[in-house]
């Protein structure tokens, strides 16, 4: 198989876990009541399970957004991967981590929760301990995901 195609799978693989992994759990523990219930926040500017219709084209539509938001951040490693795989694991866990978390969540050009812009312009409900928890959250993933990608990559040399 290519290895450009394997990285990708495995990549894809990856991503989709630490998703399943993190975000169930964490939405349990942590998040849902600023998406649920009378204190809730995020029905202000997202889409919610409060809105049935718009919800489930929402879930129709998450399963592909993410494999294509995984494409995305495998490209860039891709282009790096010949420097990449020589790296040892903590170089190569802090990159994976570096990259989603400062790069894909805090440093992101768009004002969006969890990110510094975020912090800047959206409405004041969105306090900034919301904003830490999403990073958190996002920092969790990316802990999670960079250690199946690697034991992956190690395991099917």
């Amino acid at each position: 198989m290519n290895p450009k195609i394997k990285i990708t799978i495995q990549f894809i693989f990856s991503h989709l876990s630490a998703y399943l992994l993190v975000s169930i759990p964490y939405f349990q523990l942590v998040m849902k009541d600023y998406y649920e219930g009378d204190s809730a926040v995020f029905p202000l500017f997202l889409i919610t399970a409060n809105d049935g219709a718009a919800w489930s084209r929402a879930m129709t539509w998450l399963f592909p957004a993410l494999i294509f938001q995984a494409v995305l951040m495998v490209s860039f490693l891709i282009v790096i991967w010949d420097w990449f795989r020589t790296q040892s694991f903590g170089k190569q866990m802090f990159v994976l981590v570096w990259m989603r978390t400062v790069l894909g969540g805090l440093a992101a050009i768009s004002p969006a929760v969890g990110s510094l812009e975020g912090m800047v312009f959206l409405i004041p409900e969105v306090s900034f301990s919301i904003h830490l928890y999403v990073v958190f959250e996002i920092f969790l993933q990316s802990l999670v995901q960079a250690g199946i990608f690697l034991g992956l990559m190690n395991r099917f040399k």
